[in-house]
């Protein structure tokens, strides 16, 4: 070192490093001081001469000030997880040797606690809510200005090594070099190393390194005994959780021991005046750090050396955030952040701070969280002073969950977290201080650095709190800060009464017959009413395109083809051709069975059509599948009302059964078919008023599966108008309409049904030709092109869904009718048993207007056998959709169809030619669906038998 100061160029350092490890192998002692000072100092005449002179850019960089900057970042490192902060636990020894020579931050605190957006702040200076990069794996608007651009300005060299961005975000920054980003490649720092060593550039140089490590997984090591482990008093203690932590401790030494081979390198390579950060993107991944608003999530290690410049050995509690790295870079390396900048920065230099001409930077530190994607769906600010803390979870209906719990494997001690907290109260505690958080919550961190007591209804802290929350407020407005809930979120449990449901599921009703949904021909303003209070969504499907497995689908959470219905139950011999069930197992798991065994009280009215239709008379009853009362028609068993038809103009009226009236079980009732909704709905009513009686009742379900627009159409005699199908169907669905609407107006004006009911409206499948309409959709019932699958949903409940979210329509959701089910069940705190594995996903965030979350998954359909179409227009056996694409083809995976819905919703420009890529994925992934379901018609019976045996069955 003894020469390293005299000749300030990069070239000298270099050869100065040369001599210095001469001197480190015994020169001195071998050839003596005044040899050795005459070696290094030809040897510095000889490298010059070698082709790396001092060039005039060397040596403006030398008068000018401007120091190589090396950034070395850490990935999920909790602050306190280290000697230089505190820990006891773990000795970190690169940390404090750059803390020996620089100035270590106590209040440093990253932008967010996740990944893209942390990085984003500290790439652009901006806050979150400014520069796009709000949730985790966003990123920065494009046209952003980012630091490599202001270095590279100011005549620098600008290289990445490691995750500096998120992972292949990283080159989008535009740095010079950018190198081994990916997912834990764990190869960086050597690299890192190796390019410095051998970089021959004399432009000043900004490199920065990241490393993978301490982030998740994290790796099996002999460093730490598991005897020397320390649990965290607000953790849960568990082997688990010390085995877990022992592996964190270990990537936390690796990381140290990576630092350590960076700033040597660097000290080699650049010489001791090199500005030197060490930092980390927020804390790691235990449950109240990654992710959290809490000190441990968002507070960061903060350490920065610069020889001559900052004096070593120095702490300083100013509050500094991430955002202002990038104008304390710049202004150190010569250049003006501010007037450099072409939209105003949220961060300003630290560079008094550094110099020792300032003792403070911030009065507060705010911060935001936006989520993950489905991983993690809880969006909060914060704002964070000198003593108190406010955090606003904006959100707080929703249940907290991360990676930690969703993808235990990662780090491997959440379940054993939740089994303690079966048998032992402080571990549940701490379970649900996890997954439940208050609207606001106020930590004193002075007397509570934990952050276990929530302050915010103290009233001896109302002053602190107001305070605190309008700075959050004013912050939020300045930054054009519109929080929304992006992923699949998981609501809560009920806290109080869990929500009554009632379920209208119409028959053969068009996407487009309703008016609320565009239709212009149909009258229906019961349900319009409904919607203009409720949600719309307009990206709902059903799971079939014909009644039966549609409604096994609703019933079981399940695709239908699971329990062998893949088409309408009919006669015994007719199933049998086809390869369908005659009924649904009485064994199945369903929704109502579900709720009834929580102590729900489940009636069904209406359509059935899942057991007990033509010769088949020995199906189970209703009331086996969890149905305390019901009342049906032909198509189940049990009490029934059955139609008359015809009975107009004096002619006799004609019963119109099927058959049912021969199988017995359960009495038997008669009326004119265009009444019969009529006799559901006041069933229902006298349902809820016989459940709702006396001081304790329970909460209850209700099918009300109306078939009026199910063909033959019958309206009253007054509405036949001239007769032609259509007429017939508009003044069926008017007359449906007026009848739903005297159940609407039952719970609308009761305000204890109101507040707590839930109401859904949707259609079982498309409509039929000539009768209903679909409106820009291509196809109708029986198909699987969106006419025949797409439904509407209307989701209704003032005291349950998001106020705002009333009157207003979600085209961006996709869902279906199996999505139904896990969601009812989360809305009713009701829990399935382990082995019921549904299809569905749970969206009730999304059906009670909290975001716009979608599916994990795609959905998947296959055709009814007896709707094969014919050999001009076959219809295609097997369908998916994932989120804009919509492939369909047949079980052989020919006739690929492949379709943006996005932007072709009425299914006429086949992209499958011009996306081979992604036609191949989801063909691939369609086939092997097929393949796992039992066979039906589809798979047994040869396509043009199919024709003949099942075509002319169409509409039953």
């Amino acid at each position: 070192m003894f020469f390293r100061n005299r000749w300030p160029s990069q070239t000298a350092n270099r050869v100065f490093s040369f001599c210095d490890r001469l001197f480190s192998a015994n020169l001195i002692a071998r050839i003596g001081v005044a040899s050795a000072i005459v070696f290094c100092t030809v040897a510095v005449d000889l490298r010059a001469d070698d082709g790396v002179p001092d060039t005039a850019e060397t040596q403006q960089q030398a008068s000018t000030g401007r120091p190589d900057i090396v950034v070395f970042l850490s990935d999920d490192h909790t602050v306190t997880d280290s000697s230089v902060y505190g820990s006891t636990e773990i000795q970190t020894p690169n940390m404090q040797r750059l803390a020996d020579v620089g100035m270590t931050f106590d209040r440093a605190y990253v932008a967010s606690p996740s990944c893209a957006p942390s990085r984003a702040a500290l790439l652009t200076g901006i806050s979150p809510a400014r520069n796009g990069a709000e949730r985790n794996h966003a990123r920065p608007a494009a046209d952003l200005k980012k630091l490599p651009a202001y270095l590279q300005e100011l005549g620098y060299e600008v290289a990445a090594f490691g995750k500096v961005g998120h992972y292949r975000q990283t080159p989008e920054y535009g740095f010079d070099v950018a190198k081994f980003f990916n997912y834990h490649e764990d190869q960086c720092v050597d690299e890192a190393v190796k390019w410095l060593r051998a970089r021959q550039s004399d432009k000043p140089l900004c490199l920065f390194v990241g490393t993978n490590w301490p982030h998740v997984p994290w790796p099996e090591g002999e460093t730490f005994l598991i005897d020397d482990v320390r649990v965290p008093p607000h953790h849960v203690n568990t082997k688990e959780t010390r085995e877990a932590r022992q592996r964190y401790l270990q990537a936390v030494q690796t990381m140290d021991d990576e630092l350590g081979a960076v700033y040597d390198a660097t000290m080699d390579a650049l010489g001791t005046e090199t500005l030197f950060i060490h930092t980390s993107d927020h804390g790691a991944q235990w449950p109240f750090a990654k992710w959290n608003l809490y000190e441990e999530g968002i507070r960061t290690p903060l350490i920065v050396s610069w020889p001559g410049k900052i004096q070593g050995g120095v702490r300083t509690d100013a509050m500094v955030s991430w955002v202002d790295l990038l104008p304390t870079m710049v202004a150190a390396a010569g250049g003006d952040p501010d007037a450099a900048a072409p939209v105003k920065l949220d961060g300003r230099s630290i560079m008094p701070v550094l110099s020792g001409q300032a003792d403070t930077h911030r009065d507060v530190i705010l911060t935001t969280h936006s989520g993950d994607g489905n991983m993690n769906v809880y969006p909060a600010r914060a704002v964070t002073g000198k003593r108190y803390k406010y955090i606003r979870n904006l959100y707080p209906q929703f249940q907290f969950g991360t990676h930690i719990d969703k993808k235990p494997a990662d780090t491997g001690y959440w379940p054993s977290w939740e089994a303690k907290a079966g048998d032992d109260t402080d571990a549940a505690n701490v379970v649900r201080r996890y997954q439940q958080r208050a609207a606001e919550e106020l930590y004193d961190l002075q007397e509570d650095p934990l952050e276990l007591l929530n302050l915010a209804r103290d009233p001896e802290h109302h002053s602190q709190l107001a305070r605190l929350s309008t700075r959050l407020d004013q912050w939020m407005t300045d930054q054009g800060d519109q929080p929304d809930s992006v992923g699949l979120a998981k609501l809560l449990p009920p806290s109080g009464q869990p929500p009554n449901v009632i379920m209208v599921f119409i028959d053969d009703m068009g996407w487009a017959d309703l008016s609320c949904f565009g239709g212009i021909e149909g009258q229906t303003p019961n349900i319009d009413r409904l919607a203009s209070e409720g949600i719309r969504l307009t990206n709902f499907y059903v799971n079939s395109p014909i009644c039966s497995p549609s409604r096994t689908a609703l019933t079981t959470g399940h695709y239908p083809a699971r329990h062998r219905i893949t088409s309408y139950l009919a006669s015994r011999e007719l199933n049998a051709e086809r390869g369908v069930a005659d009924w649904l197992d009485e064994e199945a798991v369903t929704l109502p069975r579900l709720l009834q065994q929580a102590g729900y009280a489940c009636g069904h009215f209406g359509k059935w059509h899942m057991g007990g239709q033509r010769d088949v008379g020995d199906a189970p009853m209703i009331s086996k599948y969890g149905f305390v009362r019901s009342l049906t028609n032909f198509e189940g068993l049990g009490p029934r009302v059955l139609p008359l038809k015809d009975a107009y103009d004096g002619k006799p009226p004609k019963p119109h059964a099927l058959g049912s009236d021969k199988l017995g079980k359960g009495p038997i009732m008669w009326e004119d078919r265009s009444v019969i909704t009529s006799r559901f709905v006041a069933e229902t009513l006298d349902f809820v008023r016989e459940v709702s009686q006396g001081d304790e009742t329970p909460p209850f379900y209700v099918n009300v599966w109306p078939d009026d627009v199910h063909s033959p159409y019958f309206p009253p005699a007054g509405r036949r108008g001239d007769q032609e199908k259509r007429t017939l169907y508009l003044s069926v669905l008017k007359t449906m309409d007026e009848q739903l609407g005297v159940l609407f107006d039952r719970v609308r004006n009761d305000p204890k049904l109101a507040k707590n009911t839930l109401i859904f409206v949707a259609s079982d499948n498309g409509h039929e030709p000539g009768a209903g309409a679909g409106g820009p959709l291509r196809g109708f019932k029986g198909k699987l092109y969106e006419g025949g699958i797409r439904s509407p949903l209307i989701v209704w409940g003032p005291g349950m869904i998001r106020p705002e979210a009333a009157g207003t329509v979600n085209e961006a959701t996709i869902a279906s009718a199996i999505d139904l089910v896990p969601s009812i069940l989360q809305a009713t705190g009701v829990s399935a048993p382990e082995s019921y594995q549904p299809d569905g996903e749970d969206l009730l965030s999304a059906l009670l207007g909290y975001n716009h979350a979608q599916r994990n998954t795609p959905l998947m359909w296959r055709r009814p056998p007896d709707h094969p179409g014919n050999r001009q227009q076959p219809y295609p056996d097997l369908a998916i959709r994932d989120k804009n694409w919509k492939l369909l083809c047949n079980i052989d995976g020919s006739a690929v169809e492949l379709y943006d819905l996005a932007n072709d919703i009425g299914e006429t420009k086949n992209m499958a030619d011009k996306r081979p890529q992604i036609t191949q994925r989801l063909k691939d992934q369609l086939l092997q669906w097929n393949e796992s379901l039992p066979a039906d018609g589809v798979v047994t019976v040869p396509r043009g038998q199919q024709e003949k045996r099942f075509g002319k069955r169409r509409w039953k």
